[in-house]
Parts: structure tokens; sequence; C-alpha cells
């Protein structure tokens, strides 16, 4: 086991220094062009065969629009956003390589604790986040199986489980898009930091964010659902009130205004995936503190693939008076 871990880190770092050495070239090349940036920095990583597809995301994971082939195109509309593009390259920049850059690796034992998967008593399909002892907040769409919820970092290993006492899905959920926010009151308190909300403020600031779950870890959806994993993500919109291309973000995504966070698509595909749902979007407000800014929800409305396009956050801060006034939460 320990030979096969060194294999892994001596991989890793290979990739590393094949991304930065990327990052380097596309930055010098591209000057002032942000979208000529990403073009060449996935160019580069995939021609030389990096970009291994780690992604993160059974049952009620993170719901995906259908797919009109005849309108695929619009599955890139986010790569003609200025605001995406300016953040992509920041986050390339800001992180110089890291892995977080080709997306997902797994969560080290002992960080982000209060990320927890959610399932039913037999099988576990979305992700949640700890935000008071007794309180998880998840997607709305995952009510159907949520009875329990899981601390640790692979569902199939050791770890904490506690049992859901009561399910509080938004009043105004509906069964498509809005509202997709739902607070689990647990049956104890756990003995885990629960994790603050964003302001306003610091989510309107924000320019990437790091989505954390459970979900599954392959383009399609369909495997590797289980152990925690995170990816960095650059922001396209902060709260679905802008345009791109002349189109309204409500229009280009199928976002909320006001409601919603835009994000992804990362830089070279990677994104969060079924079995995500509900699951934390975390940014960093100052070295090593990071908080809720949001609970993953579905794919944008012109995603063509099942992972990878991108994806609909709802917002903290506009739930937080919400949550606060649920009875036997105490944020």
């Amino acid at each position: 086991m320990a030979k096969q871990s060194k294999s892994i880190s001596k991989r890793d770092v290979m990739e590393r220094e094949d991304v930065l050495d990327a990052i380097r070239a596309a930055d010098h090349a591209a000057q002032g062009n942000d979208a000529a940036f990403l073009e060449l920095l996935r160019a580069r990583v995939h021609g030389a065969g990096g970009g291994r597809q780690r992604s993160i995301g059974p049952g009620g994971g993170r719901r995906l629009p259908m797919v009109n082939h005849a309108a695929a195109a619009r599955s890139f509309e986010i790569l003609k956003d200025a605001r995406y593009l300016k953040n992509a390259r920041a986050l390339a920049i800001k992180t110089q390589g890291g892995l977080r850059v080709i997306g997902g690796q797994e969560v080290p034992p002992g960080e982000f604790l209060d990320c927890v998967a959610v399932g039913s008593d037999t099988v576990w399909g979305c992700t949640g986040t700890l935000i008071a002892p007794n309180v998880v907040i998840t997607a709305g769409h995952c009510a159907d199986f949520a009875t329990r919820v899981y601390f640790g970092v692979n569902v199939k290993k050791k770890g904490q489980v506690f049992k859901v006492k009561k399910r509080v899905r938004h009043p105004q959920y509906h069964k498509s898009d809005n509202n997709d926010v739902m607070i689990l009151l647990l049956e104890a308190s756990v003995p885990v930091a629960p994790r603050a909300l964003a302001t306003k403020a610091q989510i309107d600031k924000a320019t990437d964010g790091r989505v954390v779950g459970f979900g599954h870890s392959d383009a399609f959806g369909s495997s590797g659902y289980g152990i925690k994993r995170q990816v960095d993500v650059p922001i396209a919109s902060s709260s679905c009130r802008g345009k791109a291309q002349g189109q309204t973000d409500t229009m280009t995504y199928g976002c909320d205004p006001s409601l919603e966070i835009v994000a992804g698509r990362p830089m070279l595909a990677k994104d969060g995936c079924k079995g995500d749902s509900g699951g934390p979007f975390y940014v960093l407000i100052k070295k090593d503190e990071w908080v809720l800014a949001g609970a993953t929800s579905r794919a944008t409305k012109s995603s063509m693939h099942t992972c990878g396009d991108g994806g609909i956050y709802a917002r903290m801060d506009a739930y937080r008076k919400w949550i606060g006034n649920i009875p036997g939460v105490q944020l």
C-alpha cells in the first residue's frame, strides 16, 4: 500500500510540473488575451497527455438538463464570458499549477470535516455541509432519501453517521430549478466545527471558489461516488445579474437572479458532478479561512455533458434569514 501511494505522489508531482510549464507558456503567449490564454493552456496540457479526467460528483445526484444537440454550441457559452475568462486566468496563475488547477483531488483527512455525504438508510447519493452543531444544508431535490449523513472521507470506510430527525425543504422549492435548498435537523449535535455562511459582500467579491463533494469522478457521472474530493473553479456570475455576449445570465445559464452563483466550466473540464448535489461551494476570505458561499444545485442550462460544463449554486446569503427562522436552528 505504501508503495502505491509513493507512485501516485510521483505522478502527481510530474503532472503539476507539466501544468505549471503550460501556464507559464500560455500566459506569455496570450499576453493580454484571456480567451487565448485558456485555449493555449487547454491545448498544451491535453496535447502533452495531461489533464486527467478527475472531476468531482447514485441516486439524487446533481440534476442535469436534457441535451438539445441542435443547441450544442451553447455548452461553450461560458468560454465567451469575459468575467469567467478573466477569473479563470487569475485562478491558474494564483495557484501556480497546483493539482486543483486541473481539477479534482481527494480531500486529505482533517480538512473540510463539515462536508458530509447525504443518503437514505441503504444508499448514499448527495452531499451537504454542517452549518450548526445539529444542522446540515443540502439540495432540495435530495429530499426523497435524506435520512442520514456521514462524516468522513470515504463512505466505504469508518466514519460517523448521524440520523436525520427532520427535513425542511424551502417553501418555494420547485421541482425544476428554483430555491433548491433543504435543511436537515440531526438527531444529535456533531463534534465537528460548523462552517460559517458567507456574507453578501464576501460572495460578491469572490472570483473563484472550491467545490467539495462525494460525487462521481468520471465525466459521465457513472462511477467513483463515495470519496470526498475537491476542485477549484472560476466564477462566471456571482449573483446571476450580469450579461455575457449580450444575453442575460438567466438566458445564458438558466440561473435565478440574486439567488444563485454560476461557476466553471473549470479550466480543464473538471467540475462538480452527480452526487455532489447540495455540497459546499466555499470561498476563501483570508488565509486558510473558507466560508460557505453556495450549495451545489445543478448543471447550467447550456450544458451538453453530464459533468464538466459548469454548475449553478444556491447563494447562502439569500437563504440566511429563512434558515435562521427554522425552529431548532441556531446559526
